[in-house]
């Protein structure tokens, strides 16, 4: 994993427009493909965005889909994908995939806790210390959900694009035991000192991300006022 370290005015830029993403809103099909698979989630209390959290690319370059508790909430979630296009099977598994996501989250204290500093988050963070990204014993449940979704696409004729997801075709997921997740169960096998470590992050970050939200968006407003006189001059020295 190679990491690619942005300049301090590329990153603030980037972060910037990031960092007011807009809500998607699945179709009709999509979400109810997420309640047959998962019917103990409630997902009255999750939204979907386009795009990754500002944060993302710096701290997780890896990612391309994400699922998070909504930060300013107590028992909110968010699904982020850089981009929805739900025609796709593809696009389909990685919405599963975080959801399952979602399913974990809401095992632990049913999901409620104060922004990031909620069970799911701690243990999650522990076991990443441990294992890495890819061997994370939530992340590997979650990917074999992925691959037996699309091993059931393939089965069923869903191809993605040509031709178009077929919601009818979506409908018998519910009837497929290996892919439909009433609960979740966990038990954590690894270190103490992980855990507090993780118990310690998770706490700093809830204390200290709306003070970093806050700089990025002051010092973002600033750079595109610094930008825009910039922008307009040129214009007007190639108007002459």
């Amino acid at each position: 994993m190679k990491w690619k370290i942005k300049p301090p005015l590329e990153f603030l830029s980037t972060a910037r427009k990031s960092f007011r993403l807009k809500q998607y809103h699945p179709t009709a099909g999509t979400m109810q493909l997420l309640k047959d698979i998962y019917p103990g989630v409630d997902w009255n209390r999750v939204d979907f965005y386009e795009g990754l959290p500002w944060f993302t690319p710096t701290v997780a370059p890896y990612v391309t889909a994400q699922a998070l508790p909504q930060f300013y909430s107590f028992g909110r979630f968010r699904i982020y994908l850089t981009k929805f296009d739900e025609s796709r099977a593809q696009c389909l598994a990685d919405i599963v995939h975080e959801a399952f996501h979602i399913m974990q989250g809401m095992h632990f204290l049913k999901g409620y806790g104060l922004g990031f500093f909620r069970g799911f988050m701690v243990y999650y963070n522990a076991l990443f210390l441990r294992f890495g990204y890819r061997n994370n014993p939530f992340e590997i449940p979650a990917y074999d959900q992925e691959y037996r979704f699309l091993d059931y696409c393939a089965r069923h004729g869903i191809a993605g694009m040509v031709p178009r997801v077929d919601t009818q075709a979506l409908r018998a997921v519910a009837h497929e035991k290996n892919l439909v997740f009433r609960a979740y169960d966990f038990k954590y096998n690894g270190s103490t000192l992980y855990l507090v470590l993780s118990f310690i992050f998770c706490l700093v970050v809830s204390l200290a991300k709306p003070f970093a939200d806050l700089f990025i968006l002051a010092a973002g407003s600033l750079l595109a006022g610094f930008s825009k006189p910039k922008q307009q001059s040129t214009s007007s020295s190639v108007n002459r």
